[in-house]
């Protein structure tokens, strides 16, 4: 009897009942249950820093070209992304590439572009997009004031681009009439038109046509001048001078605008009234007249397609905008070395007269 008091006395100084297990079995068991049932404490892993967009410029040209086409062309792109919220350096890398008007170079740029992969590239003028299409469909284009570009095949329309580019056009259909009109007005007598254009830029095969088609319905002959390389000045200016034109037009781009000092000494050696259909600046050098699209334009929005497509739109479905603004520059000093009053009716029109 006093054994089993004994017993009994141990038992309870252990917390067990006679059926029970030891209490610290108990508790050992209550604290495995609970440390289940709390997750693990872990180290949060490293945030993953996000890369900056790289955005490339590729420019066919060099950086002294007329305001159009030039690094002013690429401060008016970045004034845009700052004011869409970009940082640069921060929130966006915006790089400039140039090939100095020649074709070579301006291929191996294209190549060493697309090596580089940046998020976007964004090509001035039509040669530039041409190469850099030509050397990647996947990197997103966004190319601007590019002459043509459903006929060359850089898109597969204006309102549905398709593939990888998208952007501007400088493409305008009745602005060959336009300049026909122009020189009409200026010089009422007209019966022969020289017209200076590049013959590789599918911008200008097109659009030539639409300027002998109006010249015929005025009977006015037009005399084509083609210049692919630096070298074809001389050449094309022998010819233009055998034909004895009564005016010039010429069709502004890359390769003419860098050698657009030649072609006014030309004008202004030969009395010959020139019009331009693009850049106020050539004007304001010494270029009697030019009227077309106000490609300044085109660079914030070149901006507004590249913060689209970082947000990630797809180039194929963003349109090709067509030229909205266009401009008219009279050079009344030129206009006097030459002998010609200009129309009232012209300045009255005119955005800017150069006095």
């Amino acid at each position: 009897m006093k054994r089993r008091a004994f017993l009994v006395a141990l038992l309870a100084t252990y917390g067990c009942g006679p059926n029970d297990a030891p209490k610290k079995g108990a508790d050992a068991n209550n604290n495995a249950r609970a440390a289940s049932a709390t997750p693990p404490i872990t180290t949060p892993p490293a945030q993953t820093q996000r890369k900056t967009p790289r955005v490339v410029m590729l420019f066919f040209g060099t950086r002294d070209l007329p305001a159009a086409t030039t690094s002013e062309a690429a401060a008016l792109f970045r004034n845009r992304l700052t004011e869409l919220g970009y940082v640069e350096g921060k929130s966006i890398v915006v790089e400039e590439r140039y090939a100095d008007g020649d074709p070579q170079q301006l291929t191996q740029l294209a190549r060493d572009i697309a090596q580089s992969k940046p998020d976007v590239v964004v090509t001035v003028a039509f040669a530039a997009t041409t190469a850099m299409r030509q050397a990647t469909s996947t990197i997103p284009i966004v190319m601007l004031h590019a002459g043509n570009p459903v006929g060359s095949g850089l898109v597969q329309s204006l309102s549905h681009p398709g593939g990888n580019v998208t952007g501007t056009t400088s493409m305008v259909p009745d602005l060959g009439a336009k300049q026909v009109d122009l020189l009409r007005q200026l010089i009422p007598g007209l019966a022969r038109l020289a017209v200076i254009l590049n013959p590789t830029n599918a911008g200008h095969a097109s659009a030539v046509t639409y300027v002998t088609d109006a010249a015929r319905l005025h009977n006015i002959r037009v005399v084509v001048a083609e210049v692919s390389r630096a070298d074809d000045f001389d050449k094309a200016f022998r010819a233009l001078r055998g034909a004895h034109p009564d005016a010039l037009f010429v069709m502004m781009e890359p390769l003419i605008g860098a050698n657009r000092g030649l072609i006014l000494e030309f004008a202004a050696a030969n009395r010959l009234p020139a019009s331009y259909d693009v850049g106020s600046e050539i004007v304001r050098q010494g270029g009697l007249i030019s009227y077309g699209p106000l490609l300044r334009s085109h660079y914030a929005q070149g901006a507004d397609y590249v913060d689209k497509i970082l947000r990630g739109a797809d180039p194929g479905s963003l349109p090709v905008q067509q030229p909205t603004q266009f401009a008219l520059t009279i050079n009344l000093k030129t206009a006097s070395s030459l002998g010609l009053t200009i129309p009232q009716s012209l300045l009255l029109r005119a955005d800017e007269v150069i006095q």
